[in-house]
């Protein structure tokens, strides 16, 4: 069962108005190297669990919370001189996160290709996870069972990762 390619096409939307690339410092990786995640932020929680649902992943609940005065931007419009109001009460409101990583984004990405219409440096990102990510050995279980996982939700694996799963299941 394959995902249907109207399904494709919205996720690819959502990804081109919402996706960006996160390079995390993980400590727990050997070689040192960053951890790089396809990440959509929205305060649409549905669509956030529609993506969840679609790569059988848990979307974070970002709780409403106070924006930190660096990220306040400088009043020009209605005031006489430009300036930072730092006594109001600007919020954050709740949304909610979706996240995928490693190969598990590699497989998204592929599948998401011919109908994303802006590149975010995807391409740079799957060469190197698919360089880093281990086949064997240390940390091999877990990318095997996220490829699993995507397979069985009808996701098509690119054929490095395939060649992985069929040489874990001879």
């Amino acid at each position: 069962m394959a995902i249907p390619v109207a399904q494709l096409g919205w996720m690819a939307g959502i990804v081109d108005m919402k996706g960006r690339l996160i390079y995390k410092v993980n400590k727990q990786r050997a070689d040192g190297s960053r951890q790089i995640c396809l990440s959509v932020d929205c305060k649409e929680i549905h669509i956030i669990r529609k993506l969840g649902s679609m790569t059988g992943t848990n979307p974070d609940m970002i709780k409403a919370q106070a924006i930190p005065g660096f990220l306040r931007r400088g009043c020009n419009e209605h005031c006489p001189d430009s300036h930072i109001h730092v006594n109001d009460e600007v919020v954050m409101p709740r949304h909610a996160r979706w996240t995928i990583t490693g190969a598990g984004m590699v497989v998204v990405l592929n599948n998401l290709d011919p109908y994303l219409v802006i590149d975010r440096g995807y391409d740079d990102a799957v060469i190197q996870v698919i360089e880093q990510t281990p086949m064997t050995g240390q940390g091999a279980h877990a990318v095997h069972r996220s490829l699993s996982r995507l397979k069985e939700l009808g996701w098509d694996l690119p054929p490095v990762f395939n060649k992985a799963l069929e040489a874990v299941a001879a």
